[in-house]
């Protein structure tokens, strides 16, 4: 069911964009603005291999710079716990990637079906930092720093991880360790059951406290094939009725409050103090997702074990 409501709601969206394209010249903008330095740091506590630090100078529609060109690539960049160092960070020029429509080498003549949309899924990689060294935790709690060391300044912010949900209602058919990371590799564990598509939903214990929940929902050997889904809600219970039996992989995600604040809060725009953490006049912030990995194989009520 959610990924036919996801499929749909794109397919009205691509469709009303298809309808309404105008084209601009960059000349026409005239626009006074200098550029800032722009950091982000991602970080998994449970998976720390997956990890991902960004640092960019920001630029306008009418500058000739690239967005490959804005990357800082020679930044020196340190994670503290307590003045002691936990790890240095290297460049990759592939960090990390992302799955994307790529309508540039495939031309539907009009809104696409899905079968079309299948057909258009690319991948993207991007450069960024990551981690030297994995061999460490971010406990619930604690406050770490990030610095960042480039052109002769120092930015810093701090960051404190919120508790990954506890789940309540999910018995593994086995837990697996698995290996991820570009540069420093991190194991992180994956949580394999199985579920009847009449019952099958996940519970967490409600917490008032708690930000939105992130969820990463990706059904494997879909016909036609399916992008992973990614999206956010308040929780405690993620359902799966309704949908297709399969295998299904999903990352439910806990934000702490730097990470919901840069993401989440709209009304704010990119250079507010709001979403800013970093001093010196940087955006950006570094923040966690404390992540559960979860391998759910849906089957038909008649094949579910009591």
């Amino acid at each position: 069911m959610h990924s036919c409501k996801h499929i749909l709601l794109m397919l009205l969206v691509m469709g009303s964009i298809w309808n309404c394209t105008e084209e601009f010249l960059a000349t026409e903008f005239n626009l006074d603005y200098e550029g800032q330095l722009k950091i982000e740091g991602d970080f998994y506590p449970q998976n720390l291999g997956k990890s991902v630090l960004r640092i960019d100078r920001t630029f306008t529609i009418t500058d000739t710079m690239s967005i490959e060109g804005a990357h800082l690539r020679d930044a020196e960049a340190v994670l503290l716990w307590n003045n002691d160092t936990l790890s240095t960070f290297s460049w990759h020029d592939s960090a990390s990637s992302y799955v994307y429509f790529n309508f540039d080498e495939y031309e539907p003549d009009g809104p696409p079906d899905l079968d079309s949309l299948a057909a258009a899924q690319d991948t993207q990689s991007y450069g960024g930092y990551k981690l030297d060294r994995v061999d460490f935790s971010l406990d619930v709690g604690e406050t770490y720093t990030l610095k960042i060391l480039t052109d002769g300044e120092v930015y810093s912010t701090s960051f404190s991880p919120d508790a990954p949900i506890e789940l309540l209602n999910v018995v593994p058919d086995s837990v697996e360790s698995c290996s991820c990371g570009i540069g420093g590799i991190s194991d992180y564990s994956v949580i394999h059951t199985t579920m009847s598509i009449d019952t099958a939903v996940v519970i967490w214990p409600e917490d008032p406290e708690a930000y939105f929940y992130t969820v990463y929902f990706y059904q494997r050997e879909a016909d036609p094939p399916l992008m992973p889904q990614a999206f956010s809600f308040p929780g405690p219970v993620l359902s799966m009725q309704g949908n297709q039996p399969g295998v299904y992989d999903i990352v439910i995600g806990t934000m702490d409050e730097k990470f919901y604040r840069h993401y989440f809060l709209f009304d704010f725009p990119l250079n507010h103090e709001t979403r800013n953490f970093f001093d010196n006049g940087a955006l950006g912030y570094a923040g966690t997702l404390n992540e559960v990995y979860l391998t759910i194989h849906l089957v038909p009520p008649e094949q579910s074990t009591p």
